[in-house]
């Protein structure tokens, strides 16, 4: 079994920044890829705010071989 261990730093020690840069979500921001992701496709967040906005989504642009851009992306038909 693996544990996971916190690492021995203090959350914005400078110890902590010298070894890993900055700590972004203890500092109570999105990784910067979440942020700087220009098709919003990485979302980061309260959990019932990613599922409504996945909801929206799903139910604009339906989901699997379903959506938008598959046959086009993947050269598949949907089978009816």
């Amino acid at each position: 079994m693996h544990v996971l261990r916190r690492r021995p730093e203090l959350d914005g020690s400078k110890e902590e920044y010298e070894k890993y840069g900055a700590n972004r979500l203890a500092e109570g921001k999105l990784p910067l890829c979440a942020e700087m992701c220009s098709t919003k496709s990485l979302l980061a967040g309260d959990g019932e705010i990613i599922a409504q906005i996945y909801k929206d989504r799903v139910k604009q642009r339906g989901y699997g071989s379903g959506a938008w851009g598959w046959q086009t992306a993947y050269r598949e038909t949907i089978a009816s």
